[in-house]
């Protein structure tokens, strides 16, 4: 019979490969716990950051909800300081600016009256201004123009309030044998400057700034004004500029460059430079016959800073 008794060698030999089959198994076993557990927090991660996600989604929700509310505030702002620049004309200067390049403010003049800049356009006791002092955006145009502005001139591109004002006055004038016209009326910056910038190479800067406006400070670009007839000094002396001075008021209209105000406008004087305000201010402007100037009247100032 053969002999099946293991010899110690070989005994040694089967607990090592127990203990090596044991110790694999061990490792197995840790290898398994750790992947489950990697397994487990990777779904805990994924769902945390879609919490996140979704947490994120409704703040920026909420975030462009506050947005547009207070974008239709600020519209509606606006149309509010707007009305009051002629109430009675019912005038809608409606704005399309977004007004993120420009700071708002608020102040009060030195005769109490207030000013606002909404959107980079200042706006005193709701007349909108444009002199030395108080600039607009280059890219502004008319708000509420009874012709759409496709053009860097144009006399048709007015106030649609201003322009119906306009057609009764000349309409009168002409009832009395007076010839009586549109001869430059809405301008925009960009013409402006080419404008200003051939005065100052023939004249000077100094002498251009007393009768031409630098580019953003133009009364031209609103679409509230327009120059009649020659557009020189000898209108105020003839039969059209005299009834013009004389009655312009009745219908709205100022005559914006008073005689004798160049301290307070900036400006000359200018008998054929007019400016649609209302009825009830231009009234006050004229003064019964000696009139005075926007600046004036609201206590402001109109002087570039350089």
């Amino acid at each position: 019979m053969a002999n099946n008794r293991l010899t110690r060698k070989q005994r040694a030999a089967v607990v090592r490969r127990q203990k090596i089959t044991l110790a694999a198994g061990i490792a197995v076993f840790i290898l398994v716990i750790i992947f489950v557990l990697a397994f487990k927090g990777c779904n805990s991660k994924k769902r945390n950051n879609d919490k996140t996600a979704g947490t994120t989604t409704e703040t920026t929700t909420d975030d462009n909800k506050t947005a547009t509310e207070n974008n239709s505030e600020n519209s509606s702002e606006n149309r509010k300081s707007e009305e009051f620049q002629d109430v009675s004309t019912s005038s809608d200067n409606s704005s399309d600016y977004s007004g993120s390049q420009y700071a708002d403010s608020q102040s009060v003049s030195s005769k109490g009256f207030s000013i606002q800049t909404i959107n980079g356009i200042t706006y005193v006791d709701g007349v909108l201004i444009a002199n030395k002092t108080y600039s607009l955006p280059s890219d502004f145009i008319p708000q509420d123009p009874e012709v759409p502005v496709t053009s860097q001139r144009s006399t048709t591109s007015l106030d649609r309030t201003l322009m119906s004002a306009w057609r009764t006055m000349q309409a009168d004038a002409s009832s009395q044998g007076l010839n009586i016209y549109i001869a430059s009326a809405y301008r925009s910056y960009s013409y402006q400057v080419n404008l200003y910038n051939s005065y100052v190479a023939r004249d000077g800067k100094a002498a251009a700034d007393t009768y031409s406006s630098r580019p953003g400070n133009s009364e031209h670009q609103t679409g509230l004004c327009f120059d009649l007839n020659s557009i020189d000094d000898s209108f105020g002396d003839t039969a059209e500029g005299r009834w013009v001075n004389d009655n312009c008021y009745k219908y709205g209209f100022c005559i914006r460059f008073p005689k004798g105000k160049d301290a307070y406008t900036g400006y000359q004087y200018e008998s054929w430079h007019l400016r649609y305000v209302g009825k009830d201010l231009a009234e006050k402007l004229y003064n019964n016959g000696n009139w005075i100037s926007l600046e004036e009247y609201f206590g402001i100032t109109s002087e570039y800073p350089d």
